[in-house]
């Protein structure tokens, strides 16, 4: 799963204004009491912060998996077959894999492939005998 530019700059600035915070909060009770922050503050925070990131990469993930399975439901049944080898496969595979996982012809899956590519869908690259599809999703 690949994370948008817009959304990392947010975070890191998030985790740069926490640290900022911290820096405050520690200046603050030390010229209160002399001592500063207890190290378990800061590991509870820390903790807080990778259980946080963990949480929203999660949810992420699983509404990106819905919507796609939205989009798929539109397609027809044999671009959705082509599509889900490749997601099984990491967004490539061999065109005459396709051909075999499926069960679909060759002259269907090259159709397929044809109309996918046309829409920017997948990318095509020879090799050798076959193609390498590649899912641009």
């Amino acid at each position: 799963m690949d994370v948008e530019p817009k959304k990392l700059i947010a975070a890191l600035l998030a985790v740069f204004l926490l640290g900022i915070g911290f820096a405050v909060l520690n200046g603050y009770y030390f010229s209160q009491s002399g001592e500063s922050l207890p190290l378990i503050v800061y590991g509870l925070s820390f903790l807080s912060i990778l259980v946080g990131a963990f949480l929203v990469l999660l949810f992420q993930w699983k509404i990106n998996r819905q919507q796609l399975e939205r989009v798929l439901g539109v397609l027809p049944r044999e671009e959705r077959m082509v599509i889900r080898v490749l997601l099984d496969n990491h967004g490539h595979v061999e065109q005459n894999y396709i051909v075999a996982l499926t069960g679909l012809n060759k002259v269907t899956v090259s159709r397929t492939v044809a109309k996918l590519q046309e829409r920017g869908v997948l990318e095509k690259k020879p090799l050798g005998n076959t193609n390498m599809l590649i899912l641009k999703l």
